[in-house]
Parts: structure tokens; C-alpha cells; sequence
């Protein structure tokens, strides 16, 4: 994307997004929104958003780094959770689903950067 006001707007959406996951993430279980039946659910679209949004408002900085950041960011959540007087649970699973939806949605973007990658040498040769 060339469009510096689109990246400028991704990029707050992100960070919007993130602070709205980790608000719901610390406050008391029984206020928390739930958008499905599970939290490993929540935590998945939780993550999908944010690593599309990071994709999207980040788009040289490498999956690898991307992963790593995210990555930490879930278990931050989970550490955070930890706390006896936030009165929530860390789990392992949790982070683990943060971690299927971030490598699934950068697996999605290197394929694709691969492929449009090809096509676009394939096309400047002929």
C-alpha cells in the first residue's frame, strides 16, 4: 500500500485493537465481552485481528519478527492473568491459540507475497 493516510489509519486500528484485547483480557471474567462460546475462540479472533491489522499496517517488517512481537504480547496477557488480585486465569491453551491464529494468518501472507511475488517476475520477463 502507497497510501500513506491507509497505513496511518491500519496502524491506529491496531493499536486500538490492541488495547482493547488486553482491557478485556485483565478486567473481572464475568464483565468480559465474549464474542463465542469459548475463550480460546476469543483468543483466536482476538489474533487474527491483530496479526491481519499488523500484516496490513507493517507490511516489510518480516512474518518472523511479526510472530515474535505478537507472540509476546499473548504471553504478556497470560502473565499479566497470573496476578492473584486480577482475579483471571492464565492458561498455556491460551497462549497456544494466540500462537495458531498469529502463524496461521503470516503462513496466509507468505503464501500469497509468494505468489503475487512469481506472477509479477513472471509477467516483467514476457
Amino acid at each position: 500500500m502507497k497510501h500513506p493516510a491507509i497505513i496511518w489509519i491500519i496502524r491506529l486500528s491496531f493499536w486500538i485493537a490492541l488495547l482493547g484485547a488486553y482491557i478485556c483480557a485483565v478486567i473481572p471474567s464475568a464483565d468480559t465481552l465474549h464474542l463465542a462460546p469459548s475463550d480460546k475462540i476469543d483468543h483466536i479472533l482476538a489474533f487474527l485481528l491483530l496479526t491481519t491489522l499488523a500484516c496490513l499496517g507493517w507490511p516489510k517488517v518480516q512474518s518472523l519478527k511479526l510472530a515474535f512481537r505478537l507472540a509476546a504480547f499473548g504471553a504478556f496477557i497470560e502473565l499479566t492473568q497470573a496476578i492473584p488480585f486480577i482475579h483471571r486465569d492464565a492458561e498455556l491453551a491460551d497462549w497456544f491459540a494466540d500462537m495458531s491464529a498469529i502463524l496461521g494468518i503470516l503462513f496466509i501472507r507468505n503464501i500469497t507475497y509468494r505468489y503475487f511475488c512469481r506472477s509479477h517476475i513472471q509477467k516483467q520477463r514476457y
